[in-house]
């Protein structure tokens, strides 16, 4: 019933996009942040043209003064497959008319930024950017990430499904290495039939900087993060009302994980030395100090720079959000995730997994205030630790597998995380945006966890 229901869904969107006499006007939005921030404002960025009937001009991206990675649309996404994709749900256009772009001296940045409130509900678009829109015939909105209430009418809210897991397709040069980095991911996993375990080791330099948390680096590393805080976030970490206290910070889980600490949560849960292991993830803070300990305990250890040739990676480098698309869909198609961290990349990441493997897909998510005390007493024994994250394991799955109701106009969880029911139709089309035919039979012939 509920995939029947999804279908006339689909049929009931074409039909209302059929049916539609003619637009009120171009939208132009700036999605700002890194690559699934941006992977929001997109699919944000579609359900409001299709909520104002506007015609959506392909999306810009801002240069982010963290990722710092000046590529635009077309260098991370497919336009063509894009744009065709959409067809007869929203239109989509590469740039304004002639007409308009003279209006503004054929610069966009010309056009007035109108600033819509975060999450702003279905009224508030109707009532108040509509006739902005109708009026100027185009309106540009900037930040968009965030600029759309998750409560909105059912087949408004399908085109966020289709944007994400059928028009979203990475361009063809991140498909190409992605598939061969997958491939030999699968290559070297073969003690385990090919399966491997992705984790998403968010322990960057920018990361530790901006949790204040205290690490091994004594006075050194406290004066090296201070400078560090300070020359990217200006004065933010000086103000009188901040109160920062690291050890507080660490209690309540907001540290990111050390690659160790990472690891003995993995074989306190029964990973093996045989486990295959793909580290997505930035540049590691102090690498060769900090992975080596993890590396020991998992020789079987790869990331996207050992996988590829430097040759394969050069027209990477520099590109934050191309290196984190990489990363991405070697994550999709592995056996197991590991998220350490939150954000936006295990949220898509994990709705995306959910949506391919029609739910059955295995993430850990640990209950890090749980670890860190565990971490911390110096007196458990091997065996309690492996208990407690047995314990933990059986908890994560349980909460993993966990469907949220989902009410008329009211939903309170994110779509993108977890993408059921209202994107199940699109599940029996095939039509996900990036399906390897070897790692997909692979995950989808024996989906058990990898021991």
């Amino acid at each position: 019933m509920l995939l029947l229901a999804a279908v006339v869904l689909c049929v009931e969107i074409q039909k209302k996009g059929e049916k539609s006499p003619g637009s009120s006007g171009y939208l132009i939005v700036d999605a700002n942040g890194g690559l699934n921030q941006q992977r929001s404002a997109i699919c944000n960025a579609v359900a409001v043209a299709g909520l104002l009937n506007a015609i959506l001009v392909i999306p810009r991206f801002e240069l982010n003064s963290v990722w710092r990675d000046p590529s635009q649309f077309g260098d991370i996404y497919d336009e063509e497959h894009f744009i065709n994709n959409l067809r007869g749900y929203v239109n989509v256009v590469r740039e304004l008319p002639e007409a308009l772009m003279e209006r503004y001296d054929q610069n966009i940045s010309n056009i007035p930024n109108f600033r819509v409130q975060a999450w702003a509900t279905v009224n508030y678009c109707l009532g108040v950017v509509l006739p902005i829109l109708r009026d100027q015939r185009v309106i540009r909105i900037a930040p968009f990430a965030n600029r759309l209430t998750m409560n909105v009418p059912s087949h408004i809210q399908l085109l966020r499904c289709i944007t994400n897991y059928k028009a979203l397709k990475f361009s063809p040069p991140i498909s190409s290495l992605a598939e061969k980095l997958v491939s030999r991911m699968i290559e070297r996993s073969s003690m385990t039939g090919g399966k491997y375990v992705s984790v998403h080791l968010r322990f960057e330099q920018d990361m530790v900087a901006f949790s204040c948390c205290v690490y091994e680096g004594g006075e050194a590393e406290k004066l090296k993060m201070d400078s560090f805080r300070e020359q990217e976030w200006k004065g933010k970490f000086k103000r009188k009302d901040r109160v920062i206290v690291p050890a507080l910070n660490r209690i309540e889980g907001k540290c990111p994980l050390t690659p160790v600490e990472v690891g003995l949560m993995l074989r306190g849960m029964g990973f093996d030395n045989n486990t295959s292991i793909y580290i997505a993830s930035g540049k590691i803070y102090q690498a060769e100090k900090h992975l080596a300990p993890l590396r020991e305990m998992f020789p079987l250890l790869y990331t996207k720079e050992s996988l590829a040739t430097p040759d394969e990676l050069a027209p990477f480098e520099g590109h934050s959000s191309k290196l984190a698309a990489l990363d991405y869909t070697v994550s999709l198609f592995s056996e197991v995730f590991v998220t350490t961290q939150g954000g936006n990349f295990p949220q898509f990441l994990m709705g995306h997994r959910r949506f391919l493997f029609n739910g059955h897909s295995k993430t850990i998510k640990p209950d890090k205030r749980k670890l860190v005390v565990l971490l911390q007493d110096m007196d458990i024994s091997w065996k309690a630790f492996k208990d407690e994250m047995e314990v933990m394991l059986a908890e994560s799955d349980r909460k993993g597998m966990m469907v949220p109701r989902v009410k008329k106009f009211n939903r309170k969880t994110s779509i993108y995380t977890y993408p059921l029911p209202e994107c199940a139709c699109l599940q029996s089309s095939n039509n996900s945006t990036f399906r390897l035919s070897e790692g997909a039979n692979v995950l989808n012939s024996h989906h058990e966890s990898t021991r």
